[in-house]
């Protein structure tokens, strides 16, 4: 095959019988092994800044709106990038070769791909992190809860390094799956965790997921009161104060993600904000 800087991308994928076991788990141990995964005693708190991992591409909040309103957004490839398979199986195809190939699937949309190359890692590595969570991180991008839980589960019952990371992932599938399930949790991982800000807003996405949105204003008023200089809380909060028509409170909200937007944050969408900004302000 003549070497191109464009190759097209083939897959002739010979899809295996289950190679990874899926004994799933009920939604009560998720929660349950949650719970103790984020039981810390002081001493220990102090020392693990558990929800802020340097260097981590996860950014630091999730966003009401984007949950509840906003398109899946897709993830664009350059033309000069492509994958090449002719058959996943084959042994002269390594497990690193393996697992960048279904890296690469997952950001052309071949996500049926990616989950056979990472279950076929799996198979020959069974403990081999990096691919479990990659495998649940795709189940959970197309909807499969439940296969996505249980990898996730197994993680933080094996100990993970990047268990915020976990944690964080299974929050944002029981608020979408089980959300009166996720705000009883939350509702005491904060009386747990009184100073995780962190957990405080994802509290809030739950309670605006059930349209509880006094008790989601409250929770993410503490989350500020914790990181004042966090702008995903205060533009979150915005959103709620917009959807009750509490007007006021969601111009100044927006006026300060305005004032204080940086292009490090990505997960504003800044000039919605100021189309919004500017049609509400001729309401108060």
């Amino acid at each position: 095959m003549k070497t191109s800087s464009k190759i097209c991308a083939i897959f002739l994928i010979f899809f295996s019988q289950k190679s990874f076991a899926e004994d799933y788990v009920s939604t009560a141990d998720v929660l349950k092994e949650i719970e103790k995964t984020l039981i810390f005693d002081k001493s220990s708190r102090e020392q693990v800044d558990f929800y802020q991992k340097k260097n981590s591409a996860r950014k630091s909040e999730v966003s009401i709106e984007s949950q509840e309103n906003s398109p899946e957004k897709k993830t664009l490839l350059s033309t000069q990038m492509s994958v090449v398979v002719n058959d996943a199986k084959k042994d002269n195809i390594g497990l690193r070769e393996k697992e960048q190939l279904a890296y690469n699937a997952v950001l052309i949309g071949q996500y049926e791909v990616a989950i056979e190359l990472y279950k076929q890692v799996l198979k020959s590595e069974p403990n081999n992190n990096y691919s479990k969570f990659a495998l649940a991180t795709v189940y959970q991008k197309i909807g499969q809860f439940r296969q996505a839980k249980t990898i996730y589960y197994q993680m933080l019952k094996s100990g993970v390094e990047n268990q915020n990371e976990v944690v964080g992932n299974l929050l944002d599938i029981l608020i979408e799956d089980s959300p009166q399930d996720a705000t009883y949790l939350l509702s005491r991982l904060v009386v747990q965790n009184p100073d995780a800000a962190n957990l405080f807003a994802y509290a809030a996405l739950a309670y605006s997921k059930v349209k509880n949105y006094e008790q989601a204003i409250s929770m993410l008023q503490k989350a500020i009161n914790l990181d004042s200089s966090n702008l995903d809380y205060k533009y979150n909060l915005a959103v709620i104060y917009d959807r009750t028509e509490k007007y006021g409170q969601a111009v100044e909200l927006y006026s300060q993600v305005i004032r204080d937007y940086s292009s490090d944050n990505q997960t504003v969408p800044l000039d919605k904000v100021k189309k919004r900004l500017e049609f509400i302000s001729e309401k108060i």
